[in-house]
């Protein structure tokens, strides 16, 4: 069943420049914390901080395989989101970029004093820098079978000859 997903459309470059740094450095602060909590558990040995920091990555942010092609008249972005419902992914739109987040809670029901590891229920930021220009305007979001599919139309320049003949 195809779903839609929410799309956030920002049109100013300097709003969307803050809004994608600040999103960013949010989730670049849970990743610190992260980190800072598995230099603590190692008890504060130095010389592990960048294992510390990679570990963190994986733990807090997780990084779906994607695809990304042009056709005439767009950019189509393919993200595998397995797991994921269409209620819990937010894409926002900029002129060049597309910033994909999302979070899908999972419950073990029961399993807590039995379960030896879980990597359900996961933590999705991912943001892709574009080609070319796109309009906000155009974007589109579907979540079919685990695939999040986006469209973006590409913004086209009015040709001379047309910008010149709309101005007389």
């Amino acid at each position: 069943m195809i779903s839609a997903i929410s799309i956030a459309r920002i049109y100013d470059p300097d709003e969307a420049l803050s809004i994608v740094s600040a999103l960013t450095e949010q989730h670049l602060e849970d990743v610190r914390h992260r980190a800072f909590d598995y230099f603590q558990e190692r008890g504060r040995t130095v010389g592990n901080d960048w294992e510390d920091w990679l570990r963190a990555e994986r733990t807090v942010l997780w990084s779906p395989r994607a695809e990304m092609f042009e056709n005439p008249s767009s950019i189509v972005l393919r993200v595998g989101v397995p797991g994921f419902s269409p209620k819990s992914i937010q894409v926002t739109a900029t002129p060049q970029s597309l910033l994909i987040q999302g979070t899908e809670p999972h419950q073990h029901q029961g399993l807590d004093t039995r379960l030896h590891f879980c990597e359900f229920g996961q933590q999705l930021f991912r943001r892709f820098d574009l080609p070319t220009h796109i309009d906000p305007g155009t974007v589109s979001a579907t979540l079919d079978k685990g695939v999040l599919e986006i469209l973006a139309g590409i913004l086209r320049r009015p040709r001379r000859a047309q910008y010149l003949q709309a101005c007389t």
